[in-house]
């Protein structure tokens, strides 16, 4: 069975697919656009298209993060809100589009540029999704981290390499080894309620909630025991 993550991912990338490959299609085989047309075309298109893709992403992702914490029961102990990962620098449009153009302008063949195109926005839309899981599993105090997911029999070898290490990361500075057309996921690990992090989480919070004259009671009984 896919990982929730690869359900909510999939349905998103493949929408996106299907409407770029359209775009491109009908705005720049049919015209037969030169490479130069094209790549101003793509410039002035690509941010904007990709936008709402990108923030539909981010958002399914950061929907299942909170559905996981609460059926992990992990809410209850401390209160989160997620977060959505920033989109893409607009300057990766730019680096795109001229690299994809290129192969119209040494081989003369648009389905090779349209590949690279998809590929890169396919890319850079799954990054949403999995860099929003990956930023709130670094910044929750009740996740253990995140960890990479395949997509079964598909999964190509490298994801496979990678996935079949088993980390859970939850170092910030760990970045997401993504390929065009990956569709690997980033999965949200989190503490058990009965673990030693959680039953800490659990009394930092109850502390947090108390009154002053709670406060002052639960140190004077410490100060006695130390005493």
């Amino acid at each position: 069975m896919a990982a929730p993550e690869q359900v909510t991912l999939q349905r998103i990338v493949d929408l996106a697919d299907l409407d770029l490959r359209s775009f491109l299609e009908s705005e720049i085989r049919s015209p037969r656009l030169t490479p130069d047309e094209a790549r101003e075309l793509l410039l002035e298109v690509l941010p904007g298209w990709v936008e709402p893709y990108e923030n539909a992403s981010a958002t399914a992702a950061a929907d299942l993060y909170e559905q996981k914490r609460f059926a992990a029961e992990v809410d209850r102990a401390v209160p989160y809100k997620t977060v959505l990962a920033p989109p893409a620098d607009k300057a990766r449009w730019g680096i795109l589009a001229s690299w994809a153009t290129s192969f119209v302008e040494v081989e003369a063949d648009w389905t090779a540029a349209f590949q690279k195109i998809v590929g890169g926005a396919h890319r850079t839309i799954a990054d949403a999704h999995r860099n929003t899981t990956m930023r709130n599993a670094t910044l929750d105090p009740a996740s253990r981290g995140w960890k990479r997911v395949g997509r079964g029999s598909s999964t190509c070898d490298f994801c496979k390499m990678l996935i079949g290490r088993g980390t859970v990361y939850k170092e910030a500075t760990v970045k997401f080894r993504s390929h065009d057309n990956c569709r690997c996921g980033a999965a949200s690990e989190f503490h058990s309620v009965g673990s030693a992090e959680m039953k800490a989480f659990e009394r930092s919070a109850r502390k947090r909630a108390w009154s002053d004259e709670q406060r002052e009671e639960e140190l004077a009984r410490v100060r006695e025991w130390l005493s």
